[in-house]
């Protein structure tokens, strides 16, 4: 019986680490998985957990999460994370963070896009904007290319869940523009140049 307990106590006590808070700071990226049609085609097409994700930044002493969604806006860490299904709240952070510099310029144009439509069409215009292509252009705007982006044709397009959000978008697979830039929430994720933020208390 005291093994037993020993065990269940050791059980318990890596759930909680697992579960513990990240020691999140400005500037780091959050992902998370959610439901939904898109979600369900984004993870055909990628084969990632990840369906979205936003970037932290301080406001009036919180952090904050930017994000695409409709319209681009902010939201608290806490909702966030609130949204995000089992297991798929995930943040990261870069290896080597900009300078203060870097980082205010990619503030001041991330709140520059407040209010812009997202785009259900994942384009890579400026007019509107999809999650992971904000994210991705508000590093570039601190001089950080977090990954090249990708083509259309270089996901799965041809995924059960995939085929008809292609339809009510574009109409068809023939009306697809396969050559335009588009980056992922899993091809940020998945950048070299990020690591897993570390949990409160871990070093």
């Amino acid at each position: 019986m005291k093994r037993l307990s020993a065990l269940l106590s050791l059980a318990l006590a890596g759930t909680a680490a697992a579960e513990a808070p990240y020691a999140l700071r400005e500037g780091d990226i959050l992902f998370q998985g959610s439901a939904g049609q898109q979600a369900d085609a984004i993870r055909g097409a990628t084969n990632s957990p990840y369906t979205h994700c936003g970037v932290v930044f301080q406001e009036n002493g919180s952090l904050m999460v930017l994000e695409a969604v409709q319209p681009v806006r902010v939201t608290t860490v806490a909702e966030f994370q609130k949204r995000s299904s089992p297991g798929t709240f995930h943040a990261r952070r870069l290896k080597s963070p900009p300078d203060a510099a870097a980082l205010e310029k990619a503030k001041a144009w991330g709140k520059r896009q407040l209010g812009l439509n997202y785009d259900a069409r994942f384009q890579w215009g400026d007019d509107k904007l999809y999650c992971s292509e904000l994210v991705w252009k508000a590093y570039h705007e601190a001089g950080v290319k977090l990954c090249e982006p990708r083509r259309f044709q270089d996901y799965k397009l041809d995924h059960p869940a995939v085929k008809p959000v292609i339809a009510q978008r574009y109409g068809s697979a023939d009306k697809l523009p396969k050559e335009e830039p588009v980056v992922a929430p899993s091809d940020l994720a998945d950048s070299p140049l990020l690591v897993e933020v570390p949990r409160v208390g871990k070093k």
